[in-house]
This record gives C-alpha cells, structure tokens and sequence, in this order.
C-alpha cells in the first residue's frame, strides 16, 4: 500500500523541489519505518529524493537515492531499486554531470536486465544512458544504444524518448531524412498522449530544427508559437530552455521574409518573456540559458535590420557568444561548444575584426570533424573561407594532431571498447550484453577490427593489442 502511495505521487508531482512531494514522502518514510516495510522506505526515498533542489552539490540528492537502493537491494524489491538508477541517473543529467549520469544508467540497465524487465525500466535506462553518451560526443555509442532499446519494442511513449535521441544525431550529421522520420513517429504518438514535458517539448524543439533545416521558416515558427500557446514551458527548464534557443534562431532565419517579419518578432517577444520565467540548475542548463541570450541578440539584430531600426552593438552579441562556449566548455558537451565558437568568430569577423577568429574556427572544426557532423563543419569551412583563415594542414579534416594507439590503427572508440572484451575472451553474445547492443552489431564491430587491424582471428586480435599495448592506453572516447 506505501509502495503504491510513493509510485502515486511520483506519477501526480514528478518534478524537482516541490513541497507537497516532500510532506506526503515524508510521511509514508515515517510509516514505512514503524511497520518494517523496507520495499515502502525505499520508494519513499525515491520520492523524496525528487522533491530535493538540483544545485550545485547533488550529494544529498544521491545520498538519499544509495539508502534507496540499499533497502530495496535488502527486500529484494526490484521497482524502488530500478525507480532510484532511473532517478539518480536522471538527476545527474539534468545537472550536466553526464559521465556519471551514464556510469549509473548503465548499471541500472543491467540490474534491469537482471530482473526480466529490460523492455520497461530498461528501456527508460536506456534513454538515461544515451543521452548523457550523446552529450559527451559520444554519438554512435548512443545511436546504437537507442536502436538496441527500440528492438525490445519498449511501450510506445518511451519508443518517442528513443526516436528523439536518434532523430537529433541525424540532424546534427546531415541526415534530414532521418530526422524528420524520427519527427513523425514521435508526432504519431504524442498527439494521443496526454501531455509530458520530457517527450512533448523536446519533439517541438527537434520539429522546430528540422523544419529549419529545411528552409520552412514559416512551418517552424508556426511549430513554437503553438507551444507557447499551448504547453507549460516554465516547470520544465531542462527541456524549455533548449526549445527557446531553437525558437530564437527560427526567428532569426526569418528576418529575410517580409512576409514572417511581423510573426517572428512577436515570437521573439514572448521567448524573451518565457526565459524570464525559467531556473536554471547545472552546468548544462547554464549554457543553455547563455545559448539563448546569444541567440536572442542574433535574432533581435537580424528583425531590427530587417525592420530598418538600430540593432544591437556587435560587441555584445560577440560577448554573449564567447560566455556561451565558456560554458559548453565547461559542461562538456562538444557540439554545442563547437557551434558556439562558430558564432563567436562569425560576430568577430562581421565586425570587421580577427582577433581570436582564426582559433575559434579552428577549434571548432576539429570538434565537428570528430563528431561526424557535417552540416556543422561545412559552415565553418564556408566562413573561413570567407575569412580567409586557414584551417590548418588538414584541411577540412580540422587540423586534429595525429592520431596515436588505438586511433592511429583506425579503431573508434567504440571499436576500441569492444577489443578491450575480445581480449578478455569474451563471446559476441557476452560483448552485446555487456555494452547493450545486438549480437548482430557486435559481430560486426568485431570484424571491423579484425580488418583494421590485420589479422583473421580474436586470439590474433587480443595478441596484437598486448603487443601494441593498446588496452592500457586511453579510451579515445
């Protein structure tokens, strides 16, 4: 009975720092104590963890969530033990701690897979993996994850969390295709679901892209004027604050038609208006707000000029780019660092200046070569051009030092993690399982090595990475 009050009022509050979360955990905490029920403490403290401010020290948050496991470890209660991986690894993105966002996703997947149920919490771990990889850089890994969750054909709104991640690698790689796919089978489902602010608005902030990247300026603004219409955008910083940045460059691109003036500007009125509204707690969601204030000077000056009024100084749009990279940098997160650093040299060199350009570029095309992210890089190439900065001897290869150990053999990162198991005798099936993807995908990893690296069998594989003393370098990862 506890236990079903605790899963209730996550279900009814479900979000950070709220009041009446706390007062009703407190008390089934406090009953679940006089009666003994270790499985209703534990679920208890889940939700109190929930109820707990995400600021800059998360150790209380995560101090809760270990006495969670450990109780529900202790009556062998599989939904509170699952319930705290799924929040703690949640808590831990949304403050842009991503490396150990997927350290404890990914063991919570396996304990999942543990308890037979790899197709429901799983695939919510899943997610709460790939996402922090995609963060980190990590794209293919987090691809593969996504397509090895979707195989378990997890129930359908968790399948959108899924897509969205998909969707935004295919975006970010050139792959418009692929990313308006994804855009529709989200669409077919959340438009019979009642609203979730994990799943509803970043399906609005990715329409929003694609339809940009499409050149459908009117269809995109159309896309975020419907959500501030609709949809509660303050309770929800970490999926509203990426959504105002992407309706800020809509806004922007659509300065050039007369036509949209008039509609974008009000827009850019009310994501002003919106971000106003909004905390922010963590690193990521820091960057974003600053992405945003940079994004909104681009757009205010792109809708003044266009509107023949004074638009903003120069200067401060630089400023506001350069805080923005500060804080991607800080964050970890290499596309938008990237994308952040084009901008900045972009209002460099549209001021008449180079001071710093030529480094930015530089930098930012060596992050975008090792993302694979090719829209991305043909900007940079294009301004340098235009600005007639060398890139470096490698041209559009981004001027990356070469490559040593397992890079220099050709080995990506994912390549790598699994030759690490291959020379621990571990099977296709036993590697699949360990790093969550098919027995198909692995096969072919380990083929891939096989070819890379000369040789025909895995005992010649592992004998080659002792002899090239591979496995002690660094994950190029």
């Amino acid at each position: 009975m506890l236990a079903s009050l605790a899963r209730h009022t996550l279900r009814v509050h479900g979000g950070w720092d709220d009041p009446e979360l706390r007062a009703s955990a407190d008390e089934a905490v406090r009953i679940a104590r006089q009666v003994g029920d270790a499985a209703s403490e534990a679920a208890a403290l889940g939700a109190i963890a929930c109820a707990e401010p995400i600021g800059a020290d998360v150790g209380p948050i995560r101090a809760l969530l270990g006495q969670a496991r450990v109780l529900a470890s202790r009556a062998d209660a599989s939904y509170p033990l699952l319930r705290a991986a799924v929040t703690e690894s949640n808590m831990l993105e949304t403050a842009g701690l991503h490396e150990l966002a997927a350290e404890v996703a990914r063991e919570g997947l396996a304990t999942a897979r543990e308890h037979g149920l790899a197709r429901t919490f799983g695939a919510v771990l899943a997610s709460n993996l790939a996402e922090p990889l995609m963060s980190l850089g990590r794209w293919d890994e987090a691809r593969e994850i996504a397509e090895g969750a979707l195989q378990l054909l997890p129930p359908r709104v968790n399948r959108t969390y899924l897509w969205r991640l998909i969707g935004d690698i295919a975006l970010a790689r050139g792959d418009l295709a692929g990313a308006a796919e994804s855009v529709a089978s989200m669409s077919a489902v959340l438009q019979h679901t009642r609203y979730h602010d994990q799943y509803h608005l970043p399906l609005v902030r990715l329409e929003t892209e694609v339809r940009q990247a499409q050149g459908r300026s009117a269809e995109a603004l159309s896309v975020v004027e419907d959500a501030l219409d609709r949809l509660d955008l303050v309770h929800s910083p970490r999926y509203t604050w990426p959504l105002l940045g992407a309706g800020a460059r809509a806004c922007a691109a659509s300065a050039d038609d007369r036509a949209l003036l008039g509609k974008a500007t009000a827009i850019r009125d009310r994501l002003h208006g919106e971000a106003g509204k909004l905390a922010v707690a963590g690193l990521a969601q820091r960057a974003h707000q600053l992405t945003f204030t940079a994004e909104a000077w681009s757009a205010d000056r792109a809708l003044t000029e266009a509107g023949r009024s004074e638009p903003p100084p120069p200067d401060d749009m630089r400023a506001a780019w350069q805080d923005a990279a500060r804080a991607w940098e800080a964050a970890g997160e290499p596309y938008p660092l990237a994308t952040a650093l084009l901008r900045c040299a972009e209002s460099v060199l549209g001021a008449g200046g180079r001071d710093g350009a030529a480094a930015q570029l530089r930098r930012a095309a060596e992050l975008a070569h090792w993302l694979g992210a090719r829209p991305l890089s043909d900007s940079i190439a294009l301004l340098a051009r235009r600005g007639r900065i060398p890139l470096g001897e490698q041209g559009d290869k981004a001027g990356a030092q070469a490559p040593s150990g397992p890079e220099r053999l050709g080995l990506t990162a994912r390549e790598f993690e699994v030759l690490r198991l291959v020379a621990a005798g571990r099977s296709n099936r036993e590697i699949a399982t360990e790093l969550f993807i098919s027995a198909k995908t692995a096969s072919v990893h380990v083929s891939n090595i096989l070819s890379k690296l000369g040789v025909a069998t895995r005992g010649e594989a592992a004998a080659t990475a002792h002899r090239l003393h591979l496995l002690h370098s660094l994950d190029p990862g």
